[in-house]
C-alpha cells in the first residue's frame, strides 16, 4: 500500500491554464498517460479543452491536443451562458466574454479500444461541448477527430462517460443537457446506453430501453466491466440508485438484470453511483449525492459517501456507510466506517482503481465550501481524501486535506501504470473565492493556486 510520503506532485495550477479546474479523465496509450482537461466556465476560449501527455520514459508532459474554436451563432451563445452561470435560479448573470468559444470545454472519458475497422487499438475520448457532446478518436494519440455526430443524434446531449470495454464491444453513456433555456450538468435528455462493435463508423445502438424501463431512473452515472458484465449504476432523486447488468449476448438491446435497488435500501441518500471497479473478484460500488451532498431541486440530503460490495451472485456487503435493514438481513459496515468514511462532508466516492494488489477510493470533499458559505472563517479547511485497502475490508486513509491545498476538492481519476498511480484532482479556488466574497470575506482563500493537480503515487 503506498503511503502519504509516496506521492509527488507532477502537475499543479491546470498545467499553466487555471481555467481548467478538473483533471476529468485519464489513460495509458502507447506507452503514455494521457490527461483530458475540462472547465465549469465557457466564457472566453481560453475554457476549451485540452489533452496532455506524460511520457513515462522520458517523464515529462505536453499539451498534444486543443478543442478547435468556433464562433457562436445566438442560440450557442445562450446555451454559453447558462454554463457560465452554472444555471439555476431562472438567471444570467454572465455574458460571454467572446464571440468565439472551443467546441469542447472538457473530456469526461477515455478508453482504448480496438473497433471493427481500427487497424490497431485506438484513443477514444468522450467531450463536454455547448454544441453537442462528441466522441473524438485517434490513432496516434497526436490527432483527434470526431467520430460521431453531436448528442449521437441529439445535440442537446451535454457530454459523454465512462466508455466501458467488454469484450469486442464498447459502451457510453450521454451525461447532462443543455438547452438554450437550461442547463442540467448530471442529467440526460433519457437515461441511456449507447453500444457499438466499430465505433469509427459513427453508428451507435441503444443497449437498454430507456430509463432501464422505471420512470425513476433520471440517468446513468457510472458503468464498469465485471464478472463477463458490463454493470451500470443509475441516479434517481425519489429512489436512490439502481445497479443492472448485462452480458452482452445477442442483438441490441440487449436483456438487462437488476442487481440492487433503491440505493441499496438507503434509498435517495444514496441517489446515485459515483465510481465502480473490480477487485480480488467482486465489484466495489461508491455511490453519494454529487455535489455538496444535497439534492436541493429534490430535497434530499445531506448525505455521504457510500461503498458497497458485489459478489457474481448479486449478493452484497456495505463496506462503509449507514448500518440498515435490507430484505437479505441486517447490513452494517465491513470496515466499522460510517458515511464518508466517518466524514460528513465527503459527499461520493468518485474515482476508484486498483494498483498493485491495493484498491483505492478517492472522495469529492466539500468542507472548504461550507467554511466559505457557512462559517465565515477566515481560513480554509477541508479538501479530498484518498483511501486504500489490502483486502477491502479494513482502510487507510493516503492522502487528505487536497493534498496540502484545501481548493482540492476531489479526486476525479485514478490510473494504474508500471509507473505508480496517477491522481487527477478537482480545484475549486475559483468557486470558494466567489462563496466567500458573498459572505464579506474577500481574503479567505489568498494566494492558492487554481486549476487541477497530477499526482504520482509510487
Amino acid at each position: 500500500m503506498l503511503n502519504p510520503d509516496n506521492f509527488e506532485k507532477l502537475i499543479d495550477g491546470g498545467f499553466g491554464h487555471p481555467g481548467s479546474t478538473l483533471a476529468h479523465s485519464m489513460t495509458a496509450f502507447m506507452g503514455y498517460v494521457y490527461v483530458g482537461t475540462s472547465s465549469p466556465s465557457t466564457k472566453s476560449p481560453e475554457n476549451r479543452a485540452r489533452i496532455l501527455r506524460f511520457d513515462l520514459a522520458k517523464e515529462d508532459w505536453a499539451t498534444v491536443w486543443e478543442s478547435p474554436v468556433f464562433k457562436m451563432d445566438d442560440r450557442i451563445k445562450a446555451r454559453s451562458t447558462w454554463l457560465s452561470t452554472g444555471g439555476g435560479g431562472g438567471r444570467r448573470r454572465q455574458e460571454a466574454e467572446s464571440e468565439k468559444m472551443g467546441r469542447d470545454f472538457g473530456l469526461r472519458s477515455m478508453a482504448v479500444f480496438q473497433g471493427t475497422s481500427d487497424k490497431t487499438p485506438c484513443l477514444y475520448v468522450g467531450t463536454m461541448s455547448i454544441w453537442g457532446g462528441m466522441i473524438l478518436r485517434s490513432e496516434d494519440g497526436l490527432n483527434f477527430e470526431p467520430v460521431a455526430s453531436p448528442g449521437l443524434g441529439d445535440d442537446t446531449v451535454m457530454s459523454f462517460r465512462a466508455l466501458t470495454v467488454l469484450g469486442d464491444q464498447i459502451f457510453v453513456t450521454p451525461v447532462g443537457t443543455i438547452t438554450e433555456d437550461r442547463i442540467d450538468r448530471n442529467l440526460a435528455p433519457r437515461a441511456l446506453i449507447y453500444v457499438t462493435k466499430d465505433p469509427a463508423s459513427g453508428n451507435w445502438s441503444e443497449a437498454n430501453v430507456p430509463e432501464f424501463g422505471d420512470a425513476a431512473n433520471k440517468g446513468v452515472f457510472s458503468m464498469a466491466a465485471a464478472h463477463g458484465f458490463v454493470y451500470a449504476g443509475t441516479g434517481s432523486p425519489t429512489r436512490g440508485f439502481q445497479l443492472w447488468r448485462t452480458d452482452a449476448k445477442g442483438k441490441a438491446p440487449f436483456s438487462w438484470e437488476r442487481v440492487l435497488v433503491d440505493g441499496a435500501f438507503r434509498f435517495n441518500h444514496s441517489l446515485s453511483t459515483g465510481a465502480m471497479a473490480e477487485f480480488n473478484g467482486d465489484l466495489y460500488v461508491g455511490s453519494g449525492i454529487p455535489g455538496f451532498g444535497v439534492d436541493i431541486d429534490n430535497d434530499v440530503g445531506p448525505s455521504a459517501a457510500e461503498l458497497l460490495r458485489v459478489r457474481a451472485d448479486k449478493s452484497w456487503d456495505l463496506i462503509m456507510g449507514e448500518p440498515r435493514f435490507s430484505p437479505e438481513g441486517l447490513k452494517v459496515p465491513f470496515s466499522a466506517m460510517g458515511p464518508g468514511f466517518d466524514n460528513p462532508y465527503n459527499s461520493v466516492i468518485w474515482a476508484m482503481a486498483v494498483h498493485k494488489g491495493t484498491l483505492y477510493a478517492g472522495t469529492h470533499n466539500w468542507e472548504p465550501n461550507a467554511w466559505a458559505m457557512e462559517r465565515g472563517s477566515t481560513a480554509i479547511k477541508g479538501g479530498y481524501e484518498l483511501w486504500a485497502s489490502e483486502d477491502g475490508d479494513s482502510w487507510t486513509k493516503v492522502m487528505d486535506q487536497g493534498g496540502g491545498n484545501s481548493m482540492g476538492c476531489g479526486v476525479r481519476t485514478l490510473l494504474s501504470t508500471e509507473n505508480g498511480l496517477f491522481v487527477g484532482t478537482l480545484n475549486h479556488t475559483k468557486l470558494i473565492t466567489f462563496q466567500a466574497k458573498l459572505r464579506g470575506s474577500p481574503d479567505i482563500v489568498g494566494d492558492q493556486p487554481t486549476g487541477f493537480d497530477v499526482w504520482r503515487g509510487a
